[in-house]
């Protein structure tokens, strides 16, 4: 007699609700794949955020804790963090009666989860992997490599599947933690093109920014740090402005770098053509009104910044690096250049903005090329599917 599989309860943990790459992965997987095989359950564990609100508004459940939260290095208190957020999912768990979890960017917690998992008879719990380098290549977090390529190792007997956003990501995955290609699934990160249709009034938004409307904007989102080699986009500022006298710099996101960029932009007097925006809640308005993306990563995994300028028709200039290289289309849906590269991203930049019929028709092509590859509903099924066969894997006993 064939047995019937339950529906996947699942449960989306994650630090925080700030925007985010993954966050806005995990807002959008959990408003996607609500269907008759799945309910989703969003919980928050280190505080809140914006994107709490647009969670409610979609009629995704959300448990939020502010529970401290306190670096390994202070052994002690970090310790008493872990028992409370033990306590805390444990709790969430219960009430909800998960059977799947899937963490993103949870870190070290992420053997928490699996201990967790394991003690309360949850069958299926999914590790995914959102960056080539998820480990710190830093000398001073060798010991803190070892041990968690060693849990990562360990927790093959407890974790049901390992799933990388890209290709790359799944070999970095496979070289650094020594994980067996079987066992990890590549389920890549999508967007919700609809969201990036929306009519826009550029010129408002160009009041908004203090611009008039001659000025050509360009713009990149994401979290001030070395990963996004920002640096060498600010390097490669002077060279752009003096080609092409009205055009600016929208730099959308906040993070550790921030006082040290706005000093290099200083220092190459481009202070008045970069706006720093910080965090927006408006990013689909703010691509909708700029001309040319760029994203001068040094690395990825699969940039959703990426994705949503694409789903905006915007033309791209990006590094050729993992993630990047699999979505784009050289020529086609924008130009890639070599990472670091601060001659190769102005010359792009040029292209684009010297040719704007051209950058259009990359634009348009990027925004089909996402619709074909890349939406919201295709990486759905794809995890549905998955929650599905891992769940019937669990009733049958088979490892297959």
């Amino acid at each position: 007699m064939r047995q019937t599989i339950e529906q996947a309860r699942l449960l989306l943990p994650l630090p925080d609700l700030h925007i985010g790459g993954a966050q806005e992965v995990v807002r959008t997987m959990a408003k996607h794949l609500v269907s008759d095989e799945c309910t989703p359950v969003v919980c928050s564990v280190f505080g809140g955020g914006p994107l709490l609100n647009d969670l409610r508004a979609q009629g995704t459940p959300v448990e939020v804790f502010y529970l401290p939260r306190h670096r390994f290095l202070a052994f002690p208190w970090y310790a008493a963090d872990m028992v409370r957020l033990w306590r805390t999912l444990g709790q969430v768990i219960v009430k909800h009666n998960i059977n799947v979890i899937q963490t993103n960017i949870m870190g070290s917690q992420d053997f928490l989860v699996l201990g967790l998992a394991r003690a309360l008879g949850v069958p299926v719990v999914i590790l995914t992997f959102q960056n080539e380098r998820f480990l710190p290549f830093s000398h001073k977090a060798y010991l803190k490599n070892a041990l968690h390529r060693l849990a990562y190792r360990l927790g093959r007997r407890w974790a049901s599947d390992y799933v990388a956003v890209s290709a790359e990501v799944k070999q970095a995955m496979i070289r650094t933690l020594g994980l067996p290609e079987k066992d990890i699934t590549i389920v890549c990160n999508a967007v919700d093109v609809e969201r990036y249709r929306r009519p826009i009034d550029r010129e408002q938004v160009l009041g908004a920014l203090g611009l008039d409307s001659q000025a050509k904007l360009l713009i990149t989102v994401g979290t001030l740090k070395t990963q996004k080699g920002y640096r060498y986009l600010i390097e490669a500022a002077p060279q752009v402005v003096l080609r092409h006298p009205n055009v600016y710099f929208l730099f959308v996101g906040d993070g550790e770098l921030r006082a040290e960029l706005e000093a290099q932009a200083r220092d190459r007097d481009v202070s008045d053509r970069i706006r720093f925006l910080g965090s927006r809640r408006d990013v689909a308005e703010l691509l909708a009104a700029s001309d040319v993306f760029v994203l001068p990563s040094l690395w990825e995994g699969l940039s959703v910044a990426l994705l949503e300028a694409m789903a905006a028709a915007k033309p791209v200039v990006a590094t050729a690096v993992s993630g990047t290289s699999q979505v784009m289309v050289h020529n086609e849906t924008g130009l890639l250049i070599p990472p670091g590269d601060t001659a190769a991203l102005a010359q792009a930049i040029d292209e684009m903005l010297s040719d704007p019929d051209r950058a259009n028709n990359m634009g348009q092509a990027a925004r089909r090329h996402v619709e074909t590859h890349w939406s919201m509903e295709k990486q759905a099924a794809e995890y549905r599917a998955l929650y599905r066969h891992l769940l019937q894997r669990k009733v049958t006993g088979c490892r297959g």
